[in-house]
């Protein structure tokens, strides 16, 4: 696990595996973290609740639920993961 920490001391701080969230995947990274700065804020992410009944998608393809969506911060994922890294902190705003 290589994960990409926030300066900023929040105490409801989660752990994010990148692969299961959902993020606006057309945005660009940021570029003070490829630059080598440190990531200033966790990513702010609503918490889904989700159906245990498979669904299916677009082609009728298995559609894959994730149990967080990026509110703020698809920029900060986007460079975290061209940095290789495999998870993010983050905070959920919908608690």
């Amino acid at each position: 696990m290589k994960l990409l920490k926030a300066k900023a001391d929040n105490q409801k701080k989660i752990i994010l595996e990148i692969s299961k969230i959902h993020y606006i995947k057309s945005m660009t990274p940021l570029p003070e973290l490829l630059k080598g700065e440190d990531m200033q804020n966790p990513i702010e992410v609503r918490q889904h609740s989700y159906s245990l009944t498979p669904r299916k998608g677009v082609g009728g393809k298995a559609y894959e639920e994730k149990r967080y969506s990026v509110f703020r911060g698809s920029q900060r994922v986007q460079a975290a993961m061209k940095l290789g890294y495999t998870h993010i902190e983050g905070i959920v705003i919908n608690e």
